[in-house]
């Protein structure tokens, strides 16, 4: 694929705003501005739209021709209200409000209309996958000719989905986490070390870190870096990460980055990345519940 740049970066969590890697402040009020809609919104809706929103801050409408969100999980929070409503009032005399909200692309459709965005709207959940299914969809859109495609990926917890969870033995190794990031990408650079994407690639299954070090090794060659160019984001088990890093050539200390876990993290882990890293190619290596298995290849411009 060819490098695709990302021009701008926004993050929501633990309730603070960053954008580019500089911390702001964040007011829901002045970004999502109508009182009545704001009230309407669950803390996911809000969270998400308001982060894709500064995102987009100061671009024309007609100059984004894609938007394209990821959630592992979607809209927990409404969810749980519709089906309470449901057994609460016998199937009868629901609030469609909070199914309207639960729907995974409720986010994406909610920035469109905010915007008057009349373009490709598409919501990816995929679990542990949601978010490189939707990067390689925009590396695509890019590809394709496409400018100023914004990307984004959501997801919360709720004490219900985390006693859930917690049962299911998911929570085992890390606590449970929730956050919105947004990026928008394009097929141009600045020239001034813009961060680019290189490359994806996703497996599922077990994956022992020798068969993960084999499947490195590919993508490095086919694109003809070297492995001791790359500084590693180890978005996935410590030991697993200084497993690999023992096995390979590696200049640059493996940055850890995971501390929680959640299906859409690895937006996280590439934020991360683009604004830590100094490294000129950078490789994020990801792995939910040691079932979803990504490689994001990142370089510079």
């Amino acid at each position: 694929m060819k490098p695709v740049y990302i021009t701008r970066t926004c993050q929501i969590a633990n309730d603070q705003l960053v954008m580019d890697g500089v911390e702001a402040v964040l007011d829901y009020k002045e970004i999502i501005a109508d009182p009545a809609l704001r009230r309407r919104m669950s803390r996911i809706v809000k969270m998400g739209v308001a982060c894709g929103l500064k995102c987009i801050e100061g671009l024309a409408p007609e100059s984004i021709d894609a938007i394209i969100t990821a959630t592992g999980f979607g809209c927990l929070a409404d969810t749980e209200k519709f089906i309470e409503s449901i057994v609460a009032n016998s199937e009868r005399l629901l609030n469609p409000t909070p199914f309207i909200q639960s729907t995974f692309n409720t986010i994406g459709g909610q920035i469109a209309l905010l915007r008057g965005i009349h373009s490709y709207n598409v919501t990816y959940a995929h679990r542990g996958l949601s978010f490189e299914s939707a990067l390689i969809d925009a590396a695509m859109q890019v590809n394709e000719g496409k400018k100023n495609v914004l990307l984004g990926a959501i997801d919360e917890i709720t004490t219900s989905s985390a006693d859930i969870q917690h049962r299911l033995g998911m929570t085992r190794e890390y606590e449970l986490g929730e956050g919105a990031n947004f990026f928008v990408l394009n097929a141009a650079t600045s020239g001034n070390g813009q961060p680019a994407v290189l490359d994806i690639d996703t497996r599922t299954g077990s994956m022992s870190d020798d068969e993960t070090v084999e499947w490195i090794t590919e993508m490095v060659k086919r694109n003809g870096i070297s492995a001791d160019d790359l500084c590693i984001v180890a978005n996935c088990n410590a030991a697993t990460a200084d497993n690999i890093a023992n096995q390979l050539p590696l200049k640059n200390e493996p940055l850890q980055f995971k501390t929680c876990d959640y299906p859409t993290l690895s937006a996280r882990a590439l934020d991360f990345a683009i604004n830590n890293s100094t490294a000129y190619n950078t490789l994020i290596i990801s792995d939910y519940q040691h079932i979803s298995h990504s490689l994001i290849l990142l370089g510079r411009g």
